[in-house]
């Protein structure tokens, strides 16, 4: 299982907590030992519809 970045404690507190923990639909995690370079894209849209 993934380790998330927050506690459960601070994630329960949190109005929309889905967009703190990660797992992105189509993400490929790697071993950072096999890979020669890193690199992030990032994107500031939450992709949420306002309510």
């Amino acid at each position: 299982m993934k380790k998330l970045a927050l506690s459960d404690e601070i994630l329960l507190s949190i109005d929309k907590p889905a967009r703190y923990i990660g797992g992105e639909i189509n993400e490929v995690i790697k071993d950072p030992k096999k890979v020669d370079i890193r690199f992030a894209m990032c994107f500031p849209d939450a992709n949420e519809k306002n309510e």
